[in-house]
């Protein structure tokens, strides 16, 4: 009799723990973001959309920086000091979809999504067991002034990327950066 009562509350607090587990996966996230179950979080696509019109925006680009747990201690013997990498994902298809892997070593990821006349979105996301695939959808806020927010908001991003050799941003993406960069300053500026 009692080892039937120990199975029966074993069983239940597996129970309540796997529902506790799945009702937090559920509630965590807005309806902007979508997912299958998983073991760990491997695979991300989404699409870029105007939050007004909704219609899709492909014309854009997303700097995707990684982040790297370092467990090792440093000089002052702190532990858990994380590493960045940053990427482009300029392979935007016409209806603004993309698709991107997680790298399995990297524990943490910010996409900023960027685009002329839209003020940047920013979404991150720390790796979690239980969810897979992720599906996300970006809302491009239209700018009232691209000029200011190329100004205060994507030149210093880009401009990070470009003088921090932390980042390891490859040759291609830099040139790509540099000159879109350029490009948007003689637009709106007049100047490189």
């Amino acid at each position: 009799m009692k080892d039937r009562k120990f199975l029966l509350l074993k069983t239940t607090l597996i129970q309540s723990l796997l529902c506790l587990i799945i009702g937090s996966l559920i509630g965590c996230y807005s309806k902007a973001l979508d997912f299958d179950l998983g073991w760990t979080t491997r695979r991300v696509s989404g699409q870029m959309e105007d939050a007004v019109s909704r219609e899709p925006i492909g014309s854009g680009f997303i700097i995707v920086k990684e982040f790297y747990g370092n467990f090792a201690g440093n000089e002052s013997s702190e532990a858990g000091n994380f590493i960045p990498r940053a990427r482009l994902l300029r392979a935007l298809k016409e209806d603004g979809s993309f698709e991107m892997d997680f790298d399995w070593r990297a524990s943490q990821f910010d996409l900023n999504f960027i685009e002329q006349g839209y003020e940047v979105h920013r979404f991150n996301f720390q790796r979690q067991l239980g969810v897979g695939n992720l599906h996300y959808v970006a809302k491009m806020v239209p700018s009232s002034n691209w000029a200011d927010e190329l100004a205060l908001g994507v030149t210093p991003l880009i401009q990070n990327l470009l003088l921090e050799p932390g980042y390891r941003l490859p040759e291609p993406d830099q040139l790509f950066l540099g000159e879109w960069l350029a490009k948007q300053r003689q637009e709106n500026f007049g100047t490189e």
